[in-house]
């Protein structure tokens, strides 16, 4: 059966089936057809409603970038590429922490902690690397001081990020004794220095106090008459252009000079005061002086090993 579609004078289709009786105008059943085939509002909910899709799960850590202009035999070439190099590090990772156990355990520490550096490399999260990099490098924390002396002065913050968050709570976990019985030993260095710094900054002070208060008063009296002869030296000047004559050069002259001399005997005594001064605070401060300096620096360990001894754990107890 033989269909046409032809334009009237409107620019609408009409739609023509030929029979037997020649050409018949069909245009309301394909209007009709098409009413069917649309579908309503109510439809379009309905259906809505009835159909689920499920979207696949796609990897974050992949870079699509990699993956633009690629055919999909070449975007999934490359997809295995990567999951085969993902699978690789991680067997690369594996082994190389087997074998830096195996050293430790042996007492090879320096091998061990090449192994575990190498691993470092391999993950991002790295735990067990980074446990068994210390544990070498410190062998087995018989040596705990070599961690310690490396953040002692970055502080525990930093001692957490570089280690990662987990390793640091397995090695305050497996090691807590040894960091107990460390700070007690820090404790038994820092008494007895902590009683001689202290007594030799409470025999020094006195001493800087009377040096202090010397300075100050030579430091005076040196300004006082400066201050005098600079006034002069002002005063006579200006007179020297409110008479005709010159009656007041001379004396201007000879005590502009008598300023210059009182001047540097000024700033000789104001340098002693400062001296003095600064001396004063700086004895206030442990570590001006070497052994000062020791018992701060045994202090800070301390205070290090003790945020050792704080676990998550315990911190969520506190809150």
């Amino acid at each position: 059966m033989e269909e046409r579609i032809i334009d009237d004078e409107y620019g609408r289709g009409i739609r023509l089936k030929k029979t037997k009786e020649g050409y018949v105008d069909v245009t309301d059943e394909l209007a009709e057809q098409e009413e069917q085939e649309v579908p309503t509002q109510e439809t379009e909910n309905e259906t809505a409603d009835e159909i689920a899709f499920e979207f696949p799960m796609m990897d974050t850590d992949e870079d699509d970038e990699d993956l633009v202009g690629l055919s999909p035999e070449e975007a999934l070439a490359l997809r295995q590429k990567k999951e085969a190099e993902l699978a690789q590090r991680k067997a690369d990772y594996d082994r190389l922490c087997q074998e830096g156990e195996a050293l430790l355990q042996s007492g090879s520490f320096h091998a061990s902690e090449l192994k575990y550096e190498k691993a470092l490399a391999l993950d991002e999260e790295a735990t067990e690397a980074s446990v068994g990099y210390w544990r070498a490098k410190t062998s087995d924390f018989a040596e705990p001081d070599v961690l310690i002396d490396e953040y002692v002065e970055a502080g525990i913050e930093s001692l957490e990020y570089d280690l990662g968050y987990d390793a640091s709570e397995i090695i305050k976990r497996e090691y807590r004794a040894v960091f107990e019985k460390r700070i007690r030993e820090l404790e038994a260095e820092e008494k007895p220095l902590a009683e001689e710094v202290e007594g030799k900054i409470q025999l020094r002070r006195g001493y800087l106090k009377e040096r202090v208060k010397k300075a100050g008063i030579a430091f005076a009296i040196a300004t006082v008459p400066m201050l005098v002869a600079l006034v002069l030296t002002v005063v006579f000047g200006l007179k020297n252009f409110s008479t005709p004559d010159s009656a007041y050069i001379l004396p201007t002259i000879v005590i502009a000079g008598v300023t210059v001399v009182l001047f540097i005997v000024f700033a000789v005594f104001t340098n002693k005061f400062i001296n003095a001064c600064r001396m004063r605070r700086a004895n206030e401060k442990l570590a001006s002086t070497e052994d000062g300096e020791t018992l701060v620096y045994i202090r800070d360990k301390k205070e290090l090993y003790q945020a050792l001894l704080i676990t998550v754990d315990e911190t969520s107890q506190e809150e």
